[in-house]
């Protein structure tokens, strides 16, 4: 699990996708990563990118990524982009973890 907090942009998305991925290193045999991004506040390009790369990087072990409790501000940026159908999103924690 990972819990995201503030923003997500060019200083900050590096280093999320680096705890995504370590948590899918850390927990030896798993099935899913799960990114809490209730915290997020903005998101930007770099934000969306780094995501992408971080699904297709876990797809390759067979590891999924889900999201979970994307804030307003986050699910209107996938609903516009059309990220969210590219995406597993789930409305709460809880919800991804149980999957």
């Amino acid at each position: 699990m990972v819990a995201v907090r503030g923003e997500m942009d060019l200083h900050t998305s590096p280093k999320v996708q680096g705890a995504i991925e370590r948590a899918s290193e850390n927990n030896g045999v798993v099935g899913a990563v799960v990114v809490d991004m209730s915290g997020v506040a903005f998101m930007d390009s770099t934000a969306l990118s780094a995501l992408v790369r971080s699904k297709d990087a876990l797809g390759k072990r067979d590891v999924s990524l889900r999201l979970a409790a994307p804030s307003d501000a986050v699910a209107r940026i996938f609903s516009v982009t059309g990220f969210h159908d590219f995406f597993e999103i789930f409305p709460s924690r809880e919800a991804a973890i149980t999957a």
